[in-house]
This record gives structure tokens, C-alpha cells and sequence, in this order.
């Protein structure tokens, strides 16, 4: 039997076994059919035994006919705001390549930095950071950055999906994300888990407060990560053995893009501008003007359709991914879905003892929140969710663990961002979508992705001695 065989009949066995056995005492019979309809397609999407948008849709329609979940609950994200900002983001990194704006803006960078692997891989690191506090949307940063970082892989002369492909990708959405933990303005999901704390610690750690507590973390983890991405997927000619590389070495760029003299910009360029200016800098403001994110991202689309920079035929005729997009409102649901049949609180209140077990010792108190994070964030989708229903349990037990509440919000906060698995993670998934799946290939990531939580913990632990220092630990 081949793979995809015995993936199809591992991923039916298991969760009839489960459904029969129901070994999970005190998750009841909902519980267990949505945990073993999950687990089941897991299976499925490792072995690849069918498209992954028609495996969770099969998942989906378990919940319906095994576990008795209403059909308006197993696909409601359909109708949320975050999901039609997907959609709307999609859409955007569309009209920035048709228009030829994402051209010339990577001819910019590739301007101000070494046309190598390294230079480029630097140039978007930097350009994910400084964009970092201003726009709370981490979906909306990789809408933007993402293609950014296809055009310039495409202008070096990459191979789509080629190791240096992946690494390009990855020094976007690696460092969009590395910015979220440290600066509190750059996602939404800060201020929640701000939220989530005492009163005096809420009144305590402001923006200046939250950051400097963070340092040392971002440093090592922005360090490393760059490191890692230029050891693991810096083509071999680049590298260094010891001495300069010789000017022969160098990647052969795109003829193209050479020596191109792209003129002035063409009237589609600034239309695209103009309304990606605007577009940012409502996402800026949002705070202020209380306009959401998404609103603003489809009157954007609305823009780029009256302008003649969008067409009807590019969403009939493939340039946008729709089943991506379908998976990511499965992904989306999936929390609905736990929350329904109570099986997130259930599967967190579970693994609470395994924190007590380490009270008093900072090093091992991180240690028992990593994995416990890494390991839940397979069953419970949303990262928001996870950490809301994971901090109403922990934050309790903070002072018996001997942390700040902080340490146990911003530990779960850096660690929910597996991408194992594409479900884990939406992010991640509106970053390849953003590029309609064609620049990268999600066996690479995903091995990128233990390098870069084995980095975001070594950061945590030599942040220990730091915190000791500010009395949170």
C-alpha cells in the first residue's frame, strides 16, 4: 500500500476507534466525535490523501452528522471579519502585482541592499520590523510584504519554491510575527492579552513598560532567526567558507531586472499607491477612527475595481487562491467548533497539573508552558482563543508558579504560532495565500518552523535571568 492508502485508512480507523472507546473521561460524546473528526484529518493532510480544502471540508461535514454541531456553527467564520479580510488581503497582493507597483518596490530594495541572499534576506527583515508597530493587523502586514518578497525572489533569479524562495517568505513572516510579542501595537492580540491580566499589572506594563521587558527576547530571537534563514536556505555559492566569496559566486539575477530602467512610474502604479497609502494608514489609525481592518481592506478592493487595477475575470479566471481561501474559513471555525462542545477548556484544565508539577523554578515553569502550548495549539485552532482559555486557567496559578502573570501571558503568546500543520496557523496561511501559493512549499516551512520555536525558547530562557532582575520572576 502507498502513502496516501494508508493514510486514508489510518485516518478512518482512528476516529471510529476513539468514537467507540470514547477514552477521554468527562469530554462527552460531542467532545470526543470533534476531537476524533480533527485527529482523523490531520492524517489525512500528511499523507496528502486528498486536497487540503476538500479534507476540511469532509471534516466539517463530520461535525455535523457525528458530533450534531449546527452547520451555521461548523462554517460561521464565513461570515467574520476576519476572514473576508483574508479574502480582501488576497485581492490587495493581487493588485500591487498586476499593477507593477511590487516590481519597482523590490527594485528599491535590492537598490539599498547587497544583491545577495543575505542583503535581501536583511532588506526584508528590516522592512517587516519598522512596519511592525504601526499596523495591529499581522494579516494585513503579510499582505503587503509577502509579494514584496515573491517579486524580489523572482528579480534575484530564484526558482518559485526553491529553498531560497522559502527563505525570502521566511524573513517576512518570521519577523512580522517576532515584532508582535515585543510591541504591543502590533497585533490586536497584545492588547487581549494585556487584557487578560490583573488590574495593577494592566496599569503597569504600557506600551514603553511591555517593551523593555521583552528586549532581550526580541534581540536574541531577531538575531538567531536571521542566522538560521541565511545558514539554512542562502544558496551554496553565496556562502562563506572562510574567505570573501569570489564576485563569481554571486546568484545569477533575473536578466531582467539586472539592469532594468523601470522609468518613471506608470498611472497604474500610483493608483495602486494611492490606494495602498490610504489603505495603511487607515489600518494605522484604526484605533482612532474605529473603522475595522477589514471594512477598510474591501473598500480598497472596491478602490482598485474603480480604478481599473482589479478585474471580475481575475477572481473567475485563478488569481485569487480560493481554496486556500476556503480552507482558512474551515481553520477559522474550528474554534466555534471546540467551543460548542466545551472541548478547549476542557483539553486546557487537563494540563494544568503539569504547570503546578513545576512551581518555583522559572526555567522549568517556561519549559512546562512550551509545550503545553506547542502541543494544545494541534487541537485548539485560533491562537486568540487559545490564549484567552489558556490564561484564564494559568494566570490564577501564577503566583504559586512563582512568575509574573506577565511571563505566563507573553511565554504563550511567542510559543502559539506553530505552523507544523497550514490549519495551526492563519497568519500563516494569509502569508502564502498573499502570494497565492506559488512562491513557497509548505514541507520547507514547516521544518523551518522547529528551528524557529527552538530559537523563541532560547530566547525565553536567557530572558530568565533578566526577568529575575525586574522582579518578575
Amino acid at each position: 500500500m502507498n502513502k496516501r492508502a494508508i493514510g486514508a485508512v489510518a485516518g478512518l480507523a482512528l476516529p471510529a476507534a476513539l468514537m467507540l472507546l470514547q477514552p477521554f473521561a468527562g469530554l462527552g460524546f460531542e467532545g470526543t466525535a470533534v476531537v476524533a473528526a480533527l485527529l482523523g484529518a490531520i492524517v489525512w493532510w500528511v499523507t496528502d490523501v486528498l486536497p487540503d480544502y476538500i479534507t476540511a471540508i469532509v471534516m466539517s461535514v463530520a461535525f455535523v452528522v457525528l458530533a450534531g454541531v449546527p452547520f451555521e456553527v461548523v462554517f460561521s467564520a464565513f461570515s467574520s471579519s476576519t476572514w473576508w479580510l483574508m479574502v480582501a488581503a488576497f485581492c490587495l497582493g493581487l493588485g500591487m502585482q498586476r499593477s507593477g507597483l511590487l516590481k519597482r518596490l523590490a527594485h528599491a530594495v535590492m537598490r539599498k541592499f547587497p544583491r545577495t541572499f543575505r542583503g535581501q534576506a536583511a532588506g526584508l527583515t528590516l522592512a517587516s520590523v519598522v512596519s511592525g508597530p504601526f499596523i495591529p493587523s499581522l494579516t494585513a502586514k503579510c499582505a503587503i510584504l509577502t509579494p514584496l518578497a515573491l517579486s524580489i525572489s523572482d528579480q534575484m533569479g530564484y526558482e518559485r519554491k526553491s529553498k531560497q524562495a522559502n527563505g525570502l517568505f521566511l524573513a517576512v513572516f518570521t519577523n512580522v510575527r517576532n515584532l508582535a510579542p515585543a510591541v504591543i501595537s502590533a497585533s490586536f492580540v497584545g492588547y487581549m492579552v494585556l487584557g487578560l491580566m490583573p488590574a495593577d499589572l494592566q496599569a503597569e506594563f504600557d506600551l514603553v513598560h511591555w517593551f523593555a521587558s521583552a528586549l532581550p527576547w526580541f534581540v536574541v530571537v531577531m538575531v538567531l532567526n536571521y542566522i538560521a534563514i541565511v545558514w539554512m536556505h542562502e544558496p551554496k555559492g553565496e556562502r562563506l567558507r572562510g574567505k570573501v566569496a569570489s564576485l563569481n559566486a554571486e546568484p545569477k539575477l533575473n536578466p531582467e531586472s539586472a539592469s532594468e530602467d523601470l522609468g518613471p512610474m506608470t498611472g497604474a502604479e500610483k493608483r495602486m499607491l494611492a490606494i495602498m497609502s490610504v489603505t495603511v494608514l487607515l489600518w494605522v489609525l484604526e484605533r482612532w477612527h474605529g473603522i475595522p481592518s477589514s471594512a477598510v481592506a474591501l473598500a480598497a478592493v472596491g478602490a482598485m475595481v474603480a480604478a481599473g487595477q482589479f478585474r471580475a475575470e481575475d477572481i473567475r479566471d485563478g488569481g485569487i487562491a480560493w481554496d486556500m481561501i476556503l480552507f482558512m474559513g474551515v481553520a477559522l471555525s474550528l474554534a466555534a467548533v471546540f467551543s460548542y462542545v466545551g472541548a478547549d477548556e476542557w483539553v486546557v484544565a487537563a494540563c494544568m497539573p503539569v504547570l503546578a508539577a513545576v512551581a518555583g523554578n522559572p526555567y522549568a515553569v517556561i519549559l512546562g508552558i512550551v509545550a503545553l502550548t506547542i502541543a494544545l495549539r494541534f487541537v485548539i485552532v485560533s491562537e486568540a482563543a487559545f490564549i484567552n482559555i489558556f490564561m484564564v486557567f494559568a494566570v490564577p496559578l501564577a503566583p504559586q508558579l512563582g512568575v509574573s502573570p506577565w511571563i505566563v501571558g507573553f511565554v504563550v503568546y511567542v510559543m502559539a504560532n506553530p505552523w507544523f500543520v497550514a490549519y495551526q496557523n492563519l497568519v500563516y496561511l494569509a502569508a502564502v495565500g498573499s502570494v497565492s501559493g506559488k512562491m513557497t512549499e509548505h514541507v520547507g516551512l514547516a521544518r523551518y518552523c522547529a528551528v524557529f520555536l527552538v530559537i523563541c525558547l532560547i530566547g525565553l530562557l536567557v530572558s530568565v535571568p533578566y526577568w529575575q532582575w525586574m522582579g518578575l520572576a
